[in-house]
């Protein structure tokens, strides 16, 4: 049984605040673009988790797999926001 989204969006949620808390940048975001970078980041993470293990071992919403793709893609997601953030803030300085 595959996940729905919500499932991934419960979960974006939650790893979308662990990732913020392993990103080096001491620039901290705001909780709800924290909870929108997580939830991209599930989501993009479930994707890429689907292609590389295929969708079926990405059942069930306790399985380490499901967490352990939807981290990497809200790292995925947060390290490319902070790339064009950071880009712009330098080239207005």
């Amino acid at each position: 049984m595959s996940l729905s989204w919500i499932s991934w969006i419960i979960i974006g949620l939650v790893v979308g605040l662990i990732a913020q808390a392993v990103t080096k940048d001491k620039r901290r975001h705001p909780l709800w673009l924290t909870a929108i970078l997580g939830i991209v980041g599930g989501i993009v993470g479930g994707w890429i988790g689907g292609l590389v293990v295929g969708p079926e071992a990405l059942s069930g919403f306790f399985n380490i797999w499901v967490w352990l793709f939807a981290f990497v893609g809200a790292l995925i997601v947060t390290a490319i926001y902070e790339a064009i953030t950071r880009g712009g803030a330098k080239s207005k300085s």
